[in-house]
């Protein structure tokens, strides 16, 4: 209950931070329903795929001539687009993620956002480019092989995915307008909760950072590497790779409230381990980079995913260095949750109680 009224008075708090939040609602609604559209219809290409070469010569698969070299190339085309379903469905997660994080408004997270969902909207034109590519590959194999594989269900994706990429673009540059409106509110709300102490301020701006990239690694490292995971498990036998990145990614999770914990009791040992973790996790990227840049692998928005989740592995443990060379210098009132709130005044707060306390007449 106090959540929610606390996600009320954030999101009420100004007309720009309304507008930014339904803005955010808007985008997820609509994109996540493309994004479930071009996934259906990826699924629906590829299942076409499937027995096409079979049911074109007439003959079984395993006594093809000719039609052994256009099975491998179907092969192919069906793998990727069952990655690109996965993509998809990344999105969507991606899309759910962004809209959830819009209720924490603070001017870090506003603008990592919006440059964020620039990031998007670049990833969506690389879609179509991908959806036209995949488009053009099965029309020359139907050329080349004399095959009659109808493109129906690929052609309507690469609309979708250009209704969508123009869509991302609009949001874009809407989100970084807002965005700019929003920011320009927060100045005055910092000043009020830790006061004119510079030093004070540029510490917590470190601290809000470090919080701000344990909220991006919770879909850049727990989500990718969920959706990954299960497509990987889908296609191969496990093995120590994928019992490796099965426990890595159980302890993501935890590990990042962990490493948010570590903060507020400004404990050396529990942010030792997180950061150490980050490395773990460093690490299952990489197994994660040696598979998807595998020959014919066709992953290419995934390894996008897996260079930023190292990117972002890596500068969370560089903020939590920073954040915890701030340890034991007054930050710790201001980065307290619910209860312990309370009990650790601020040095604002005890400033004014001071104050206060000082014009209190005696009456003896």
């Amino acid at each position: 209950m106090v959540n929610l009224e606390k996600w009320g008075q954030r999101i009420s708090q100004s007309k720009w931070t309304k507008v930014y939040v339904v803005l955010a609602v808007a985008q997820a609604v609509l994109i996540v329903a493309i994004q479930a559209a071009i996934a259906s219809q990826n699924t629906g290409q590829a299942s076409s795929l499937h027995d096409a070469p079979s049911a074109e010569f007439g003959i079984n698969r395993s006594t093809m001539d000719n039609a052994n070299d256009s099975y491998n190339e179907l092969v192919l085309a069906t793998k990727r687009l069952n990655r690109i379903k996965w993509e998809n469905i990344a999105f969507i997660g991606f899309q759910a993620w962004f809209c959830s994080m819009t209720v924490y408004q603070n001017a870090p997270e506003v603008i990592s956002l919006a440059v964020l969902n620039v990031i998007c909207a670049i990833l969506g034109g690389l879609e179509v480019l991908d959806g036209k590519k995949w488009l053009f590959n099965i029309k020359s194999l139907n050329q080349k092989y004399n095959l009659d594989i109808s493109t129906h269900f690929l052609q309507t994706a690469v609309y979708l995915q250009i209704v969508l990429t123009v869509l991302l673009v609009l949001f874009a540059i809407a989100f970084l307008y807002v965005s700019y409106m929003v920011v320009r509110e927060f100045g005055w709300k910092i000043y009020k909760k830790i006061g004119p102490d510079v030093e004070i301020q540029k510490m917590y701006r470190i601290f809000q950072f470090f919080v701000l990239a344990i909220k991006i690694d919770i879909f850049i490292e727990f989500l990718v590497s969920l959706f990954y995971f299960i497509q990987f498990a889908i296609e191969t036998d496990f093995n120590w790779e994928t019992w490796v990145q099965l426990v890595i990614m159980i302890l993501i999770l935890p590990a990042l409230y962990f490493g948010r914990m570590a903060v507020a009791s400004e404990s050396y040992g529990r942010m030792i381990l997180f950061i150490a973790f980050q490395f773990v996790i460093v690490f299952a990227f990489i197994l994660m980079l040696r598979q998807t840049l595998e020959p014919n692998n066709y992953w290419y928005v995934w390894i996008c995913f897996v260079v930023l989740g190292m990117a972002f592995a890596l500068g969370s443990s560089i903020l939590g260095v920073w954040t915890m060379h701030n340890f034991g210098k007054g930050l710790a009132p201001y980065v307290q949750r619910g209860d312990k709130k309370k009990e650790l005044p601020t040095r604002h707060e005890l400033r004014d109680q001071n104050s206060v306390s000082s014009w209190r007449i005696d009456d003896d």
